[in-house]
This record gives structure tokens, C-alpha cells and sequence, in this order.
């Protein structure tokens, strides 16, 4: 049996993606309620990032872009700003 190695092309950057759970279950949540994400949501996980620094920007990016499905398209903008938001922290 040969064993093959596995390559990292660029080992700088991995393909873990690490994504909040607590916001990622109230995504899911709100979105079972009223098809969007709360602003409270949004705000929350930006405070969590930039205020607090209880969850790394990285994680934060990641969780921004599990969410993103959840989100109405009326609410993209303000979704945009909080990324930026965490993307600059």
C-alpha cells in the first residue's frame, strides 16, 4: 500500500475555516422566523470581534460568510459594513 503525502500549495494560509456556533444557531434561527438576520445578530458578533476580542477576526470573517445565506437581500449593505468592520479589526 502506498501512503501519499498530502501538499500543502501554500502553507501560509489552511482551509480550516472556523465558525462560531452560537451565531451560526441564531442565524438559523432567525432565519426560520422571519427569513433574515437580526441586526442584533450582526452588531453582537462585531462587539464580540472588535469591542471584546473574545473571537479572533478570522473567526469572525468565517462566521460572517457561514451567516451569509441566511441574509435578505434588503439587508446586504449593513451586512457589508459589519464585515468590513471585523475584516479591519
Amino acid at each position: 500500500m502506498k501512503i501519499n503525502p498530502i501538499v500543502n500549495s501554500n502553507p501560509s494560509q489552511t482551509n480550516f475555516k472556523a465558525v462560531n456556533q452560537k451565531y451560526l444557531k441564531w442565524a438559523e434561527k432567525d432565519y426560520k422566523v422571519v427569513k433574515n438576520i437580526s441586526g442584533y445578530l450582526l452588531e453582537s458578533l462585531r462587539d464580540d470581534v472588535c469591542l471584546f476580542g473574545d473571537i479572533s477576526p478570522k473567526d469572525g470573517v468565517d462566521t460572517m460568510n457561514a451567516i451569509r445565506k441566511y441574509m435578505a437581500p434588503e439587508g446586504r449593505d449593513f451586512f457589508e459594513h459589519v464585515l468590513d468592520n471585523i475584516r479591519n479589526a
